[in-house]
């Protein structure tokens, strides 16, 4: 074959384009994981039976005066958490399941869409449903706890309004602002802040278990068995603290632990930004390890 073949032959070759980073095919890709996500059923139920649970806290009046409030917040941040975990869990552990039944994953990779950008648009619109899902139940949470805050004052006012004398008058404002200042406790948003990005690590955890799995139940099984462990870190790493494989070992566990912190705001404990911070920070660096974990699984991967 003379040279001139050569070359004829070898421009005649397409050359194989390399495709860049896209921003943009991510977020388009984030959308569409949002709107396939919200017309789930099992969404649905979650979001409206967790609203209901939500709401109903406000109606409980079996405790003391000084409790009531205690009680509804520390029902509805425990509401929170568990529902927030369900839906970051069931939600994430449907994605790469569904585009592989459904046989859309073949589409979409076969345009000029990488791998990388791929699976990072489904976590971010796994990530944008567990925001809103946390803002919708956030603001059930806080119309919880106007309601029971009126209750008490109007419940507050009636006990004085028999008793006269300027004593009692100033009882009554001070007790208003005591039962103002624990309903409007500015902690509680440190708290919703941790709760989300505790969510997002574990719709990472939970993408990272899809990527080895192509069933849903084997993939939230294993996804809710590392969020049980992630809780007991804490338990675990004082109970083996002398054994330098344990440490190795819960070192690779998320901390999940960490990010609860109802109990302090339950006590009046103040939470300093400082430690929100770093609790954040720690969240989203093991977020950034576990999704480039997931994408080093599923650019190998035979689809």
């Amino acid at each position: 074959m003379t040279e001139a073949a050569k070359k004829s032959m070898a421009a005649a070759k397409p050359e194989k384009e390399w495709v860049g980073f896209s921003l943009q095919r991510v977020g388009t890709i984030a959308e569409n994981t949002f709107i396939e996500a919200v017309r789930q059923k099992v969404y649905n139920i979650l979001i409206i039976f967790a609203l209901v649970v939500i709401a109903s806290a406000s109606f409980f009046s079996q405790f003391t005066f000084g409790e009531q409030l205690k009680f509804v917040k520390d029902f509805c941040l425990g509401a929170l958490s568990v529902f927030g975990t369900l839906i970051a869990i069931v939600g994430t552990a449907l994605l790469l399941p569904n585009e592989v039944e459904s046989r859309t994953i073949y589409t979409i990779l076969a345009k000029p869409v990488r791998r990388f950008e791929f699976l990072l648009g489904k976590y971010m619109g796994s990530a944008l449903l567990i925001l809103v899902s946390l803002v919708l139940m956030t603001a059930m949470f806080g119309a919880a706890l106007v309601f029971k805050e009126h209750r008490l004052v109007s419940d507050a006012v009636q006990q004085t309004a028999s008793v006269p004398g300027i004593d009692a008058q100033h009882e009554l404002q001070q007790q208003i602002q005591l039962i103002r200042a624990d309903a409007y406790n500015p902690d509680l948003v440190k708290a919703v802040l941790l709760i989300f990005v505790k969510l997002a690590l574990l719709s990472a955890v939970t993408l990272l278990v899809s990527t080895l799995s192509t069933s849903m139940i084997f993939n939230v099984t294993v996804a809710f068995m590392i969020m049980i462990a992630g809780h007991l870190v804490g338990t675990a790493k004082e109970m083996w603290s002398d054994s330098a494989l344990a440490r190795w070992f819960l070192a690779i566990l998320p901390d999940l632990g960490s990010f609860n912190v109802a109990d302090d705001i339950i006590l009046g404990n103040a939470i300093p930004w400082a430690h929100v911070g770093k609790v954040v920070l720690y969240g989203l660096v093991y977020i950034a390890c576990v999704v480039a974990a997931a994408h080093f699984i599923f650019s190998d991967r035979e689809i």
